[in-house]
């Protein structure tokens, strides 16, 4: 996720691109969730993940589809 980060960090610092900015937001999201649950038991991580980082996760993948 880091290095997908980086790349579209890098694309909106040299050209204020929208689709990395929105890339960016999706990415932040997913890391909030990471956040969260870090100090949780293995079982509540994972059903906190999934109720909330996959719906996010999947956004992300439909959205970037949509920008071929």
């Amino acid at each position: 996720m880091a290095h997908a980060r980086r790349k579209f960090f890098d694309l909106h610092a040299t050209n204020k691109s929208q689709v990395a900015e929105k890339a960016l937001h999706y990415i932040a999201a997913l890391y909030e969730v990471k956040r969260e649950v870090r100090e949780l038991e293995p079982g509540d991580r994972q059903r906190i993940r999934q109720e909330k980082a996959a719906p996010i996760a999947d956004a992300l993948h439909t959205w970037m589809i949509a920008q071929r």
